[in-house]
């Protein structure tokens, strides 16, 4: 299941290879005021709904730096080649988390995408993301985001992370 903490907090989970010392530096760097990276994902203009940019960190990991307005309109979704590590810069967000097995499929895999859409699906869980909020999903989290709190707009950034880099036995 999904797991969630400061990206502060948890420093030393990324210490066991330099696949995720890289994806440390580039996390912990979005939230720096001070770094490059915060200055750019801050600068997404995302007046027309939402703004993005990738970024390739090598090992075949992306970040996805995005803007969007939330609009409490959520798409459920899952990946199975990638776990998803997001990562509110700005602003905050409420994402809603189940597991595979209480969802409906609405399409079929989509390979190029790595995604599968869902049905709406009542019992989930309700995570409340603030700046430094890092949220892990893995291929069995069907979630969604774009759920208001405070915040209209939010800033973060999404790692997809291939899953055979994490070795998980999944």
């Amino acid at each position: 299941m999904a797991f969630l903490s400061n990206i502060d907090d948890i420093s030393s989970m990324f210490k066991k290879s330099e696949t995720l010392k890289i994806l440390y530096d580039y996390l912990s760097s979005a939230t720096d005021k001070s770094n490059d990276i915060y200055k750019r994902i801050l600068m997404l203009d995302c007046s027309n709904g939402r703004a993005e940019n990738k970024f390739d960190l090598g090992f075949d990991m992306v970040a996805i730096e995005q803007s969007y307005t939330l609009n409490n309109e959520g798409i459920f979704e899952s990946h199975k080649k990638f776990v998803d590590f997001q990562l509110v810069v700005y602003g905050d967000e409420c994402m809603e988390v189940g597991h595979i097995y209480n969802f409906n499929a609405t399409n079929k895999y989509n390979e190029d995408r790595d995604v599968i859409n869902y049905s709406r699906f009542s019992e989930v869980s309700k995570i409340f993301l603030y700046p430094k909020s890092l949220l892990v999903l893995f291929p069995n989290d069907i979630h969604a985001g774009g759920f208001r709190l405070k915040s209209d707009i939010v800033f973060k950034s999404v790692v997809k992370v291939p899953r055979e880099l994490l070795k998980f036995g999944f």
